[in-house]
């Protein structure tokens, strides 16, 4: 069971669990009562988890070489037995999201190509980081669908789930240094990668505060719509500052530095999709907001026995 976990890197469930959750709170502005959230993050989570699956699978000749302690090449787990449990997982997601809505099946269906497409055969430099942004990006737009129609997520698309999915894609540059030559870890393309990704963290939690900037008579704004907005952007910020400070750590790096790095702004994620809960407006969104929060410290012990990279 600890081979599975690994394999599937339970550490980061809750970030994807998340990004559901803060869709959904996002446009319904209320939790629905029915089972159709929690069947749309058990879809997520099979999505997800199925393409971490896959990656490791797809790896699995160079983790021989370089990696011989992961589930498939120190034996604990097959090479079949992985790619069966991945392809699953992949094709059981769009099925379960089908349950609650076609519109979500379609966008975790899409999240299950990319994931796929970046596995077998995306990962170049810029390429494998786009796909990745873009399944996270996906990810948040099937939990926004589920209380919208497609024809009104245009209002939501452009400043929410992009600006995620270019956090995801700024990380996913730094998270290709781990590997990288030690010259790479030398330089100062981690630190500009980590510094980038706080940037657009910082953005995350600014459309709420953007939208009451532009009020003409704040006054008349609802209370829990302007706590909220300002809780986004609070939420976002600090997490931001964390990734900031330790971008302008002094040079050089070492391989420890840039995974410590990784996996730092990885746990992020919760605060990005806490951020963007929060910015619901309402006493339901700053519990989920704050729900969310808590899957910081579970992700984080979690990462001991199931390593996120």
């Amino acid at each position: 069971m600890l081979a599975y976990g690994r394999l599937l890197r339970l550490s980061l469930a809750p970030s994807a669990a998340a990004d559901i959750a803060a869709g959904v709170i996002l446009t319904s502005g209320d939790w629905p009562a029915s089972a159709k959230p929690w069947l749309l993050i058990l879809a997520s989570l099979c999505v997800y988890h199925g393409g971490m699956a896959l990656n490791d699978w797809a790896d699995r000749e160079e983790d021989a070489r370089s990696r011989t302690t992961r589930p498939i090449p120190s034996g604990a787990i097959g090479a079949g037995t992985a790619l069966a449990l991945a392809l699953g997982l992949l094709a059981s997601g769009p099925m379960i999201a089908w349950l609650v809505a076609p519109r979500c099946a379609l966008a975790l269906g899409c999240v299950s190509l990319l994931a796929a497409l970046y596995d077998l055969a995306g990962r170049g430099p810029w390429l494998g980081p786009l796909l990745l942004g873009a399944c996270r990006a996906g990810n948040l737009t099937a939990g926004l669908l589920l209380s919208i129609e497609p024809d009104g997520l245009v209002a939501h698309l452009p400043k929410i789930a992009l600006l995620y999915g270019l956090y995801v894609f700024s990380v996913s540059r730094l998270a290709r240094l781990e590997d990288a030559p030690e010259s790479s870890w030398r330089s100062a393309r981690p630190r500009f990668a980590l510094g980038l990704a706080a940037m657009v963290l910082a953005f995350v939690g600014l459309p709420g505060v953007v939208e009451l900037a532009r009020g003409q008579d704040l006054g008349h704004l609802p209370r829990m719509e302007v706590i909220g907005s300002w809780a986004a952007a609070a939420i976002a910020l600090a997490g931001a500052i964390g990734l900031l400070r330790r971008s302008l750590r002094p040079a050089p790096w070492n391989r420890s530095d840039v995974m410590a790095s990784v996996g730092m702004a990885l746990r992020r994620l919760l605060v990005a999709t806490s951020a963007i809960a929060a910015q619901a407006g309402t006493p339901a969104g700053l519990w989920v907001a704050g729900s969310i929060l808590c899957g910081y410290p579970v992700s984080y012990l979690l990462r001991r026995v199931f390593p996120p990279t």
